[in-house]
């Protein structure tokens, strides 16, 4: 089978990433495809839709589009024991999006720049000609001077092009929409509980009726799941459930090999202490196209992302090492100290790392950090 067609940009999955990558190729001239291998766009769901709005604004996307389904103004933290560590903003700094819609409206951006996609079609194999790659589908050889892999978790062909990958952590997640969940429908909830030593379970209202509940865990995701639903919304009900994994390990490195590039989940590209990746993908596949269109580096244009990817890594290794009695303990001094608005008005949802070191500048906050650390060494809070 020889090579049928020839395109500047090919582009392996139509995620977030993909079609983000695809309508940046395609709006500086370049000839782009998209190759999906699912048979709809946005399909199946596989997150809770919760993203900032500046991090939405610096995507190019509208913040209130067809796929709005909530504005939140903050985040409720809950211990172990119960105790309720509010970050309220005051004003709007995160939207809940339906993710199935937000990805056509991406692909529809994508095919107005003049990118083509292809649905059900999965790419097998990408291999190197000269100075150009080709890619192989069920059905065809493209011939491309560029491929953008924004795959996600398969890693089919970064696995080709780069013989030492290796992925980092993933954990399987399972999310319900749920009736009556019976909290402010303008905040965030995250409850780290004992049985979750893995990620916090989490509800993401939609509006005052319902919300999407999730938990991450290596084994038991059902069970657990069903045991916060239990504890925490006794009167809910389930009316929808979706399941997926998130990632959260570190970012990789090499990101590109030539003219073959790595973008979004395939990379590591997310926050390890959420699993959220649209933002941090859509900055890569940015980046991705700025490079094949010569506007400069992949790795200069994406360093700071990647610093902050890294940091926040890091703080999720830190957090890990932090039995329930640590985590308690300092959602608890946080709450009596009344220390939500210094993270309300440092906060970034997109930047962990920036956000940590912003709110432990204070002299109140290091005040605060010595007293946490020596109750810790104590043992005082036992």
């Amino acid at each position: 089978m020889t090579a049928e067609m020839d395109y500047d940009v090919v582009v392996v999955g139509g995620s977030s990433t993909g079609l983000i990558a695809a309508r940046e190729a395609a709006k500086r001239g370049l000839r782009t495809i998209v190759f999906e291998e699912d048979r709809v766009i946005g399909r199946p769901e596989k997150c809770a839709g919760l993203y900032s709005i500046e991090g939405v604004k610096s995507l190019s996307i509208p913040v209130k589009g067809p796929y709005l389904q909530n504005i939140v103004r903050g985040a409720v933290f809950v211990s172990p024991s119960g105790k309720h560590f509010e970050v309220d903003a005051s004003r709007d700094i995160a939207v809940v999006y339906n993710r199935e819609r937000l990805d056509l409206y991406l692909a529809q951006q994508a095919a107005e720049a003049g990118a083509e996609i292809h649905v059900n079609t999965r790419v097998t194999e990408v291999g190197v000609s000269g100075q150009n790659l080709l890619v192989r589908t069920s059905d065809q050889i493209i011939s491309t001077r560029n491929v953008i892999s924004a795959e996600g978790r398969t890693a089919t062909v970064a696995r080709q092009m780069f013989p030492h990958y290796r992925s980092g952590k993933w954990l399987p997640i399972i999310q319900y929409m749920i009736a009556n969940h019976g909290e402010s429908h303008d905040m965030v909830y995250l409850y780290f509980k004992k049985y979750l030593p893995e990620f916090f379970g989490y509800l993401v209202p939609v509006d005052d009726e319902f919300g999407k509940l999730g938990v991450a865990a290596s084994k038991g995701t059902q069970l657990l799941v069903d045991k916060l639903l239990r504890e925490n919304f006794p009167h809910a009900k389930v009316v929808g459930i979706m399941s997926s994994a998130i990632y959260v390990g570190g970012p990789l490195e090499p990101m590109r090999m030539g003219n073959f590039f790595l973008a979004g989940e395939v990379a590591g590209q997310v926050k390890a202490t959420t699993g959220g990746g649209v933002v941090t993908g859509g900055k890569a596949a940015e980046a991705a196209a700025r490079h094949i269109a010569g506007q400069g580096t992949y790795e200069q244009l994406y360093r700071e992302t990647l610093r902050e990817l890294k940091g926040t890594y890091a703080l999720r290794r830190l957090i890990e090492h932090l039995s329930p009695k640590h985590i308690d303990l300092i959602l608890s001094s946080l709450a009596d100290s009344g220390y939500g608005h210094v993270f309300a008005n440092v906060g970034d949802m997109d930047k962990h790392r920036t956000t940590l070191v912003r709110a432990l500048t204070s002299k109140t906050s290091i005040k605060l950090t010595l007293s946490i650390v020596a109750k810790m060494l104590t043992g005082a809070y036992v």
